[in-house]
């Protein structure tokens, strides 16, 4: 289950930083669409909340990620050779 614990917001950027059972974790989103969840489980709060502070300060941005139409680069179970390259 998380827990949200902090929210940073500037412009068409905010950030929610959530306590999960496995440990922190940040949604990035930009007009009020999720771009990506940042797991920083291994890190302390203060680390997640730099990472919300950076994304809505526009220190950093996201990539789009290549692959599938859902953003997917991973083989997995449902992968076909030559249908999904």
């Amino acid at each position: 289950m998380k827990k949200l614990y902090h929210t940073y917001a500037m412009d068409e950027r905010y950030a929610e930083v959530f306590k999960s059972d496995l440990g922190f974790e940040v949604d990035l989103y930009e007009n009020n669409t999720l771009l990506e969840t940042r797991e920083v489980h291994d890190k302390s709060e203060g680390y997640a909340e730099d990472v919300a502070e950076n994304w809505v300060g526009g220190m950093f941005d996201i990539e789009p990620k290549e692959g599938s139409f859902y953003g997917y680069n991973e083989k997995n179970d449902n992968y076909y050779p030559g249908l999904d390259d």
